[in-house]
């Protein structure tokens, strides 16, 4: 039964983000219900959900590669706020990527860090 509520949110996600007509950008944008990052070099779009929790990623042929909850699949502690959402959703490298193209996320709680494109493995940087 989870599963199932589950492909149908995920259902009804994909169906807003795709019925939007900013969705056809390539770049970041706001939509009204979801968040899209795309990867020009792959196609692949990654989308923050609506409770700005979990972030998943879909293939040009829209297939999902992966869903990840980063603050609870990686067990980070509470820390200024006891569920942390995610207020910054952003594609970039830099040196502390080893200037590999990743999303960089933070939370509402200062928590940051960034996830691997291919994976979803989400990488701990800090907190302030």
């Amino acid at each position: 039964m989870t599963r199932i509520l589950y492909l149908l949110d995920l259902t009804i996600l994909l169906i807003m983000c795709f019925s939007c007509n900013k969705c056809s950008r390539t770049d970041r944008f706001n939509c009204d219900k979801c968040i899209m990052l795309t990867d020009r070099a792959t196609c692949t779009k990654y989308y923050l959900d609506t409770s700005r929790i979990y972030i998943f990623a879909v293939d040009s042929t829209g297939k999902i590669l992966w869903k990840t909850d980063p603050w609870k699949d990686n067990k980070l502690e509470e820390y200024r706020v006891n569920r942390p959402t995610i207020i910054y959703f952003a594609l970039d490298s830099n040196k502390f990527t080893g200037f590999k193209k990743v999303i960089w996320i933070t939370y509402n709680s200062s928590q940051f860090g960034f996830l691997d494109l291919l994976t979803g493995k989400f990488t701990f940087q800090g907190q302030d």
